[in-house]
C-alpha cells in the first residue's frame, strides 16, 4: 500500500495574481522530512475543448506560444472563473477563442495538468452543435482556426506536429470514449 505524504509546514515562496509557489515541508512514508516546491493548491481548474462541426471536423488552433517560442497547435480552452460551471467555462471559453459556442456539451473526462507540481486539473468537454458567437478574445491571443478531421489529426501527432500536451490527452480520451 503507498501511503500519502504528511504536510508539517507551508511557506509562501512568490506571489502573482497568476501563479504562487509555495515550499511544503512533508514528512514521507518512512517518517524522515523532505522540501517540496509547489504551486499553491487552488481551485484555478481548466478547461479543454473539442469542439465538432456539423461535417464532423475537429476544431485546431495554431497560437504562438511565448515560453517555448513556437507557434503550436492546441485546442480552445482555458480558466474555469471561480464558482462557474465546467460547461458554461467550456461554453464561454469556446466563444473567446475561437467564435463558436455549442449547444450540445459533454464532460468526457479529465486529467492533472502537472501532477508533480500542481493540483491543477484540466477537463474535457465535447461540443457539438456549433453555431458562431464572438465574444472578445484576450489581448494575448492571436489565435487562428482550422477544422480537421480525425485521420488528419492522427497524421500530425504521428509526425510529432501536436506538441501541446493537453491537446494530445484529449484526443486520447477521445479516441476512448
Amino acid at each position: 500500500m503507498i501511503n500519502k505524504w504528511k504536510l508539517k509546514e507551508r511557506i509562501e515562496i512568490f506571489k502573482h495574481p497568476r501563479m504562487e509557489l509555495v515550499e511544503d515541508t512533508v514528512i514521507l512514508p518512512n517518517n524522515k522530512e523532505a522540501k517540496y516546491l509547489r504551486e499553491k493548491p487552488t481551485n484555478n481548474h481548466s478547461v479543454a475543448i473539442i469542439a465538432i462541426n456539423n461535417e464532423n471536423k475537429i476544431l485546431l488552433q495554431k497560437e504562438y506560444s511565448y515560453p517555448p517560442n513556437e507557434v503550436l497547435w492546441q485546442l480552445p480552452g482555458g480558466a474555469i472563473e471561480k464558482d462557474e460551471d465546467i460547461l458554461a467555462a467550456a461554453n464561454r471559453e469556446l466563444a473567446e477563442e475561437s467564435g463558436y459556442m455549442a449547444k450540445d456539451q459533454k464532460l468526457i473526462g479529465e486529467f492533472y495538468v502537472n501532477n508533480r507540481r500542481s493540483d491543477r486539473k484540466q477537463y474535457v468537454v465535447l461540443c457539438k452543435d456549433l453555431k458562431e458567437n464572438k465574444l472578445k478574445a484576450d489581448d494575448e491571443e492571436f489565435i487562428e482556426n482550422y477544422f480537421l478531421d480525425k485521420e488528419e489529426i492522427k497524421e500530425l501527432i504521428k509526425s510529432n506536429e501536436i506538441k501541446n500536451v493537453n491537446a494530445l490527452a484529449a484526443f486520447c480520451l477521445l479516441e476512448n470514449l
